[in-house]
């Protein structure tokens, strides 16, 4: 009973990965005195400048940011150690390359997604590798049986299984939150939720591409694609929460919303990431250069789906 429970509670935990995230996002300016210069080749220099950000959300007020580092699972502070590490190693696996940070430091998995977004530049790749990331944390075979087993013939048991186990296996990747009820069409269900109260993967990222597309995204399809059940995501950019809504396939409206979401005031690149991930910002050699001055950025970001 315990290995199954501690199976699920791995598997949720990546899947919000991604995504979707530490100070040392910094890097897409400049990389972190402990971070390789191999682990960038080059691309944190030369970023395209933008001049003008239509709109931007200010998010929650930095001096209320909790201590995340004292922030731990209900099953304490070595399981979420044990849970970080299991997840670092697949994320590296995935990227081909790895931080020089300790493994079981939040801030190589940070490290490691500036290297994902550095390298690749379509948004379509970062959600793909996210997705893997996920599917290798548990055997091959666990994913599909799962659907079989519990998604398709106790769609609520399944949901209410998973909303326990994502707070149980993840609160060390998004900080505290608390299983909750939800409403789809009109009827309450139960322990179906899960309220992430402030997303230390968005804070510690500052980037609302990087948690569109490296966590909500991947997760979603990893739960409805290889675990068969519905998950609709969907974060509060003014505040950081975001809720999980286990067994509710995503709203079209609800995801153009997600998508189209101004960048972050705070966004430590300036804008400059939606440039590269819209190929507006590759230089001839391949890595983001100045394309020859600034340029006025639109209010959606480029590395979200077009609209």
């Amino acid at each position: 009973m315990i290995i199954k429970y501690g199976c699920v509670s791995v598997f949720l935990i990546l899947s919000f990965m991604s995504s979707n995230e530490v100070a040392g996002f910094n890097g897409l300016m400049r990389a972190s005195p402990s971070t390789p210069s191999s682990m960038f080749d080059g691309t944190q220099q030369g970023f395209v400048l933008c001049a003008t950000r239509v709109n931007f959300v200010s998010g929650p007020d930095p001096s209320t940011k909790p201590d995340y580092e004292n922030v731990h699972g209900p099953l304490g502070k070595e399981l979420d150690r044990i849970l970080l590490m299991m997840f670092r190693s697949s994320l590296a696996k995935n990227i081909g390359i790895d931080s020089s940070l300790p493994k079981d430091d939040y801030a190589g998995i940070l490290e490691l997604i500036i290297a994902m977004n550095a390298r690749f530049s379509k948004r379509e790749e970062i959600q793909k590798m996210a997705q893997n990331t996920l599917r290798d944390l548990f055997p091959k075979w666990l994913p599909g049986q799962y659907a079989i087993l519990f998604s398709k013939p106790f769609p609520e048991f399944s949901a209410r299984m998973n909303a326990w186990a994502t707070k149980m296996g993840g609160t060390w990747l998004m900080g505290e939150c608390e299983v909750n009820d939800i409403e789809i069409d009109g009827q309450i269900y139960e322990k179906q939720g899960l309220l992430v109260k402030r997303c230390r993967f968005l804070e510690e990222s500052g980037c609302a591409s990087v948690c569109v597309n490296a966590c909500k995204i991947p997760t979603q399809n990893f739960f409805l694609q290889d675990m068969g059940l519905p998950l609709t995501m969907t974060p509060d950019y003014d505040t950081h929460e975001c809720q999980f809504s286990f067994g509710v396939t995503p709203d079209a409206k609800e995801e153009l919303e997600a998508k189209s979401t101004p960048c972050l005031s705070r966004c430590p690149t300036a804008g400059r990431l939606r440039q590269w991930h819209n190929d507006a910002g590759k230089s001839s050699s391949g890595s983001l250069g100045n394309k020859g001055g600034s340029e006025t950025l639109t209010e959606a970001c480029q590395y979200m789906d077009e609209l």
